[in-house]
């Protein structure tokens, strides 16, 4: 968490509220763990002067597109939080890691309780594309590629989980516990069934009920079940849709059986066993 439909509500709430084309005056680091390639004095002077052109998603990282083709990459990891806000005694610094002023009198900053977000910076698109945190990322289940047969051909040999191998993001990417659930629910699909189980109806199942969801939740701006904000106050709003996550020992909501909480691979995981019988 944050995972792809929160992400995506990131970078739109960030866009509208005109985050773009405006000049990064100063950047101050209170934390600088979460800076990764580079030194915190390299990461200031690569940023101050640029201007944030667009802001893009690949998997569950946000790309901030610079003017001279440059590109400070971020993921949020469990708990990162992106703001933009009018600078003033208001803004707080709980949490507060890194923080860039812009000449319209507004900050972005980067809030992490955990601190766990990472910051890549690159010089060109080339060195974007290359980096081998984006070597490992998969296309992720709105991209039109993502396909039955796709799927298929990616897990038919797999003997693991399903549930962990969706939550793989060199297979499939964006798709974090809460969405790796309820897929599973509206597949039927018990999250223990090993993937080369999973037959290529189902993976249409998969497929179709992954785009389903997440586009969902996007309208909802995301999921909030512990912190997740998409602005200063704002919080997601899909969890009051969420049909298994979250419920056990709740009555499912199509056959009403009782609603179970495993852990699989070290994840809790939700799942109603009449709906979603194991297949072994």
């Amino acid at each position: 968490m944050p995972e792809l439909p929160e992400v995506t509500t990131v970078i739109k709430v960030l866009k509208d509220a005109k985050v773009l084309n405006h000049v990064i005056k100063k950047v101050n680091i209170l934390k600088p763990k979460v800076i990764k390639n580079s030194t915190p004095k390299e990461f200031i002077n690569f940023l101050v002067g640029e201007k944030i052109t667009d802001i893009t998603r690949i998997g569950k990282y946000i790309i901030f597109h610079l003017t001279h083709n440059k590109y400070w990459m971020v993921h949020l990891r469990m708990e990162g939080k992106l703001f933009y806000e009018l600078n003033s005694k208001e803004v707080s610094t709980r949490h507060l890691m890194v923080q860039l002023e812009f000449d319209n009198n507004h900050v972005l900053g980067y809030y992490d309780s955990r601190m766990f977000g990472t910051f890549h910076i690159f010089n060109n698109e080339n060195d974007l594309n290359n980096c081998k945190e984006l070597q490992r990322v998969s296309i992720d289940p709105l991209n039109t590629n993502f396909t039955a047969e796709y799927l298929y051909d990616k897990i038919h040999k797999i003997n693991r989980a399903i549930k962990t191998t969706i939550l793989d993001q060199s297979l499939v990417s964006g798709i974090g516990n809460i969405y790796a659930d309820e897929i599973l629910f509206a597949s039927r699909i018990h999250p223990l069934t090993p993937a080369k189980l999973v037959t290529l109806d189902e993976c249409k199942n998969i497929v179709k009920n992954a785009k389903f969801i997440l586009k969902d939740a996007i309208k909802f701006n995301g999921t909030t079940v512990f912190s997740f904000k998409f602005a200063m106050n704002h919080s997601g709003g899909f969890q009051k849709y969420l049909k298994i996550y979250g419920h056990d020992k709740e009555p499912c909501p199509v056959c009403g059986t009782i609603i179970n909480k495993i852990k699989v691979n070290g994840r809790g995981t939700h799942f109603c066993p009449k709906c979603q019988p194991l297949k072994e």
